[in-house]
């Protein structure tokens, strides 16, 4: 074989080979099965658990302290000044009208009531001795007018001269003028008004004085009495004060998170700290619709009943501005929450599927948190395998 022969020969058998190779690279393209797409995340199955949304406890009533009032206070005024001689009550008693509170000495005193003592009996005795006077003046005027009638029907028959006859109807004339003055009354009224003013005038001294002694004006419980014994009482001074405890009000003053929890409620529970600690019912009297202007503070007001006393004026006691039953809210375990910066989600099985819910937390109280908006209550709260889920996911449990 020559040269070129042996070139021809080679290069046949290269062309063969690559065919070869191309047929298969084609036949394997054309025989290989296609490849799938991949799996998107919400068509991945997760494993969870999940746990319903139920009304959990977040704990005792809320509460604030109050202070209790008396209903009503009335001042005792010292009517008379002097010397305390005695204190039969002291602060913090409960007393009645007309006990005695103290004993005092007041020269003053009674020297004023011997003063209008005397006025008035020198009033009544003119007076007796007026009315008397009048008695014996209108026997005598009487007398008078009929001599003098008795005169003129003389005069006028015997035809006395015309000058006689006017002079006796003239003497006539003024003395029935005086019966009719003497029987108006106004000398009597004025010296009864007399009598009458020195009567009052004795009265008030009487009970100015009142024997030396300081009563109570009302029932309740007596207060802010601050004189000693040995110390001087001021006339027309507040001796102290009585203060009405059979029903008393119990004052608060309210931030405005509180006022929503007193919300439209008619009455509130309280308890008295220092009593049996049962708990009682007051009404709510006044709920402030604006705070004060200085405290920001809004005032609350309720009224109880206290016959037995057992709330005293100052002392404090603590509302519940809550139920019990108001405490037990929506709740989710804390470990479902996930948080995104400031905002927080929890995912809610929806079907097979999980639902991201924003959510709005409360307390806290143990393993759980309060949800205020968005999950209801039975809702499947994920409590398990949360972390890793997407909105819309499959899921099984």
């Amino acid at each position: 074989m020559n040269a070129q022969g042996s070139k021809i020969t080679v290069y046949q058998k290269a062309m063969r080979i690559s065919i070869v190779f191309i047929c298969a690279a084609y036949i394997a393209g054309c025989s290989a099965a296609p490849t799938p797409a991949a799996e998107t995340d919400t068509d991945v199955k997760a494993t969870i658990k999940v746990e319903e949304a139920v009304k959990q406890s977040m704990g005792e009533p809320r509460e604030q302290i109050a202070e209790v009032n008396a209903s009503t206070k009335t001042d005792i005024v010292a009517e008379a000044g002097g010397k305390l001689l005695k204190l039969v009550k002291r602060n913090g008693e409960l007393v009645k009208a007309g006990d005695v509170i103290a004993e005092f000495e007041s020269k003053s005193g009674k020297l004023e009531r011997g003063s209008a003592q005397a006025r008035l009996i020198a009033d009544e005795a003119m007076l007796e001795k007026t009315k008397a006077e009048i008695v014996s003046s209108r026997i005598t005027l009487t007398n008078t007018i009929k001599d003098l009638e008795q005169v003129l029907k003389e005069q006028t028959a015997q035809g006395s001269p015309e000058i006689e006859i006017e002079k006796t109807k003239r003497s006539l004339q003024a003395t029935m003028q005086q019966m009719n003055t003497l029987n108006s009354g106004k000398t009597l009224a004025s010296l009864e008004a007399n009598v009458e003013t020195s009567r009052l005038a004795l009265e008030q001294a009487e009970k100015a004085w009142n024997g030396g002694q300081i009563v109570a004006p009302a029932n309740g419980v007596l207060t802010d009495v601050s004189a000693d014994v040995g110390m001087s009482v001021q006339q027309g001074g507040t001796f102290g004060i009585v203060q009405n405890t059979d029903k008393v009000k119990i004052k608060a003053q309210l931030t405005q998170s509180a006022v929503k929890l007193v919300g439209n409620k008619k009455e509130l529970i309280y308890i008295d700290s220092d009593g049996d600690g049962k708990p009682n019912k007051a009404k709510v009297v006044y709920m402030a619709g604006v705070p004060d202007a200085s405290t920001k503070l809004y005032a609350l007001e309720l009224e109880a009943d206290n016959a037995d006393g057992a709330l005293k004026p100052a002392s404090r006691v603590r509302i519940q501005l809550t139920t019990q039953e108001e405490e037990n809210v929506v709740a989710v375990p804390a470990l479902s929450i996930l948080k995104e910066g400031t905002d927080a989600f929890v995912f809610v099985l929806d079907g097979n599927k999980a639902s991201k819910r924003k959510v709005e937390l409360g307390r806290v109280n143990g393993a759980y948190q309060e949800v205020l908006s968005g999950v209801a209550l039975g809702d499947s709260i994920v409590v398990s395998g949360q972390h890793g889920l997407a909105e819309g996911q499959t899921v099984e449990r």
